[in-house]
């Protein structure tokens, strides 16, 4: 399967359009994306949920939702 490259700011917004689908989920939006220096299961990049009182549901949506993302999408090699 063909990985194919993405800005953060175009995973971030296929995760919130996702997201915000959730019930209760629609107002979250504190998270990053974050390059990984070293590949985790085939992903060079990660979801950090920053607002620690936020709904551990939504915490988990947002994680899953990222997972699936990783099996398609990588960000652009640094430098490039």
């Amino acid at each position: 399967m063909q990985r194919h490259t993405k800005e953060a700011s175009e995973l971030k917004a296929l995760i919130l359009a996702d997201l915000h689908k959730e019930p209760g989920c629609e107002h979250v939006t504190d998270f990053v994306i974050q390059r990984l220096e070293t590949r985790e299961n085939g992903a060079n990049w990660t979801v950090k949920y920053l607002d620690p009182n936020q709904d551990k549901v939504c915490e988990t949506i947002l994680i899953n939702i990222a997972r699936m993302l990783q099996l398609n999408f990588d960000l652009p090699e640094r430098g490039s």
